[in-house]
């Protein structure tokens, strides 16, 4: 299966894409911290969805 096609549904489900800006900046170091505090809050949040 190629990738794109296993991104469709994130695609759908986003409605917009994600620009190209906000990889760049989520991708420096000094961000880490960031997107780990906020990947957690995702996970803690799908956790009580069940």
């Amino acid at each position: 299966m190629p990738y794109s096609d296993l991104l469709k549904p994130i695609h759908h489900f986003l409605h917009a894409p994600t620009s190209d800006s906000w990889v760049e900046k989520a991708k420096q170091p000094e961000q880490q911290s960031v997107l780990l505090i906020d990947h957690c809050n995702c996970e803690l949040n799908a956790n009580m969805c069940i």
